[in-house]
């Protein structure tokens, strides 16, 4: 987990460094997110769907390369996404005041879980002593531990 949040920390600096601002970047975010709302939700299920299946399929044969190499690039990808979404709500809210998981964010965020729980699904499949509790339970309280530091920031001003 800490990786993702140095590669999203790091995304965050270079946003800075090239000059772009956080009002940009989050006019930009919602604005896809409003646009493509029905899509990405389509998308997302129908792509968990499709993995969750292929999973059972691959598994089925005993193609568990295929299975495992397929599942964990979308676990890590869901992983890597949760993190900057996490690390982009932060920097949004303490330079913005915005809350990008309740503005228009929940989408993603639903797609994204449904991505991560998919994938933890197919790589159980794959190997049931595959450890990936810890993981989902850590990003499944990553947007409470958000809107907690957004409460306490609220009561510390």
């Amino acid at each position: 987990m800490g990786r993702y949040f140095f590669f999203s920390g790091c995304a965050v600096a270079a946003f800075y460094l090239a000059g772009v601002s956080s009002g940009e970047v989050l006019a930009q975010v919602l604005g896809f997110l409003a646009a493509n709302r029905g899509a990405l939700l389509t998308s997302g299920l129908l792509g968990a769907l499709a993995l969750v299946c292929a999973a059972l399929f691959f598994g089925g044969i005993g193609f568990f390369n295929i299975l495992y190499v397929m599942a964990k690039a979308v676990y890590e990808l869901a992983q890597l996404l949760l993190s900057a979404m996490a690390v982009a709500s932060l920097v949004f809210w303490f330079d913005l005041g915005a809350n990008l998981w309740l503005d228009g964010g929940g989408t993603l965020a639903i797609v994204l879980y449904i991505w991560l729980y998919g994938a933890a699904f197919s790589l159980r499949v794959f190997d049931f002593n595959h450890p990936i509790k810890d993981v989902l339970l850590s990003f499944s309280v990553l947007p409470f531990l958000c809107l907690a530091a957004f409460w306490v920031s609220g009561l510390i001003q």
